[in-house]
């Protein structure tokens, strides 16, 4: 039982962390958060296109701005996986009473409003705004985090129940 409380606790604290990045990360102005993303996405332009030099300039700002814009909505669906699988490792290890079910839902519902409230905030950081994409995006990553843990907790009872049934 005390590891369940260890798991709860971390979970939460990871929860938190992830929550305070994300909003650390929403917090940049829109210039200072391309600068954040431009580095890599310029490695990738030349790995991906070794003609980059050679197409017309029109071209190259194209290229650069739909690879810095898949870039950065895949940055948003990471994050709030990684905020969705930490709420459901806390919801699972803090309410074992609940059914995983329940604690997905839970687990999606904080995500999800602070997918909501990240947008929100986005409005009131110069040159940023508040999208309904990048909430369903948030969304869709905080599912697909819920799913992997949930995963990963019956692989866990699986190996338990595999060892116990040796003894």
């Amino acid at each position: 039982m005390k590891h369940s409380k260890f798991w709860a606790r971390f979970f939460l604290v990871a929860s938190i962390v992830t929550a305070a990045l994300i909003f650390w990360f929403s917090a940049q102005k829109g210039a200072a958060s391309q600068a954040l993303s431009d580095p890599l996405t310029m490695r990738l332009v030349h790995i991906l296109r070794p003609d980059y030099r050679k197409m017309s300039s029109v071209a190259r700002v194209n290229y650069r701005e739909t690879l810095s814009n898949i870039i950065r909505k895949n940055a948003h669906f990471c994050e709030f996986m990684l905020l969705g699988f930490n709420l459901m490792g806390a919801m699972r290890f803090g309410f074992s009473r609940l059914s995983e079910g329940r604690c997905r839902l839970r687990a999606m519902a904080v995500a999800v409003a602070y997918a909501a409230s990240d947008e929100l905030h986005q409005l009131f950081v110069s040159e940023r705004a508040a999208r309904l994409t990048d909430v369903l995006i948030d969304s869709a990553g905080s599912l697909t985090g819920t799913l992997v843990m949930t995963l990963c907790l019956a692989i866990l009872l699986w190996l338990q129940q595999r060892r116990a049934s040796r003894h």
